[in-house]
C-alpha cells in the first residue's frame, strides 16, 4: 500500500523520528506456525501502544495490523458492526521510543456500503473455508527463458489479520505483496482509510 496521501504531510516532518515504530522482524523460526504465533505478538505490542494513545478500541470483530508502512509508522485497522453500517478505526502508531513531535493520528469513519458488503463477504469465505495462517515469504519471477526463479523474502513488510466471530479466532499474517483472498480483505479496508479526510492528527 501506498502511504496515506491525505495526511502524509502532517507525518512528514516526523519521518526520522518515526522509523523507531516498526517493531522487530521475527527471528529465524523453524515452523509456519511459529512464525504465525511470532507475527500475532507483534500485532498484540502494536494494538497495545495504540490503546495507551488512544484508549481501548470498540471492539475485535475484524483487526488488521501493518507492521511496518512505507511512512515508517504502525497502522492498526478496527472493524466493527452497528447495522447496515460497519464503521472503521484507525491508528497510526508511533514507536515507544520516537519523539514527542511525532503526530498520533486516528480515523473513525463509516465505511461506504458497498465497501461493507464486500467486507462481509470477503470475511465470511475466510472463515468458511480458513486459508493457511501463515502465508508464503516467497516471490516468484518469470525469468525471459520462461523458467522461473524464487527468491525467499527475510526482511519483510508483514500485515496480520485477525477474525473474531462467536467463540473463534482466524489469524493469519501474509506480506503486504501478496495477491490472495486475505490480501483482498486487507485491502478492502486499508483503501478506504488511505483516501479518507476524516484523519486527525494531534501532536502529544
Amino acid at each position: 500500500m501506498s502511504p496515506r496521501p491525505v495526511f502524509a504531510a502532517c507525518l512528514l516532518a516526523a519521518l526520522p523520528f518515526a522509523a523507531a515504530a516498526q517493531p522487530a522482524a521475527c527471528p529465524p523460526l523453524v515452523s509456519d506456525q511459529a512464525r504465525l504465533d511470532c507475527d500475532l505478538l507483534r500485532a498484540k505490542t502494536i494494538s497495545a501502544d495504540g490503546e495507551r494513545l488512544f484508549g481501548p478500541a470498540a471492539g475485535e470483530w475484524l483487526t488488521i495490523v501493518d507492521t511496518g508502512s512505507p511512512s515508517g509508522l504502525s497502522y492498526v485497522y478496527q472493524v466493527t458492526e452497528e447495522k447496515p453500517y460497519l464503521l472503521l478505526e484507525a491508528r497510526a502508531i508511533p514507536g515507544d521510543d520516537s519523539q514527542s513531535t511525532t503526530p498520533a493520528c486516528r480515523l473513525r469513519t463509516t465505511l461506504p456500503l458497498d465497501t461493507a458488503d464486500a467486507i462481509r463477504a470477503a470475511t465470511a469465505n475466510l472463515i468458511s473455508n480458513p486459508p493457511m495462517g501463515y502465508g508464503s515469504r516467497e516471490e516468484v519471477r518469470l525469468n525471459p527463458d520462461g523458467s522461473r526463479s524464487i527468491r525467499l523474502i527475510v526482511d519483510s513488510r508483514d500485515i496480520v489479520t485477525r477474525i473474531q466471530t462467536g467463540d473463534a479466532v482466524f489469524s493469519f499474517s501474509r506480506l503486504a505483496s501478496a495477491t490472495d483472498e486475505v490480501t483482498h480483505l486487507n485491502n478492502l479496508v486499508i483503501g478506504v482509510a488511505n483516501f479518507s479526510s476524516d484523519w486527525n492528527c494531534e501532536s502529544r
